[in-house]
């Protein structure tokens, strides 16, 4: 069995702790081609709503949606079926939930 390389790129998460969209895809465009992933946290999706995960998106940028979603579990799962139809790769969320949390995280329940 062949394992398969992983591009050094796909071990890098560039925080995009900026207050705004100009800033944002200004970084975005300089350095798309040498990271992994770019994290979207509270305060900049807060700015700038889930749009800013879409102009990321277009440029051809993975996202790492950093929100650390901890709601009721419907809510929870709401929220990540919404994350997945803006093309998210990757997403914090909190367990204290329990098991109701746990079994809707993966199914979009």
């Amino acid at each position: 069995m062949k394992t398969q390389k992983k591009d050094p790129r796909d071990y890098l998460i560039v925080a995009m702790d900026v207050p705004g969209r100009e800033e944002a895809l200004r970084l975005a465009e300089q350095i798309a081609d040498k990271v992994g992933y770019f994290k979207i946290g509270l305060q900049l999706f807060t700015a700038c709503g889930p749009d800013i995960v879409r102009d990321i998106t277009g440029l051809g940028g993975r996202v790492f949606l950093d929100l650390k979603l901890h709601d009721i579990p419907n809510t929870v799962a709401k929220a990540v079926i919404e994350a997945a139809r803006m093309e998210v790769s990757l997403l914090t969320l909190h367990t204290l939930g329990g098991g109701k949390n746990d079994e809707c995280r993966g199914s979009g329940r």
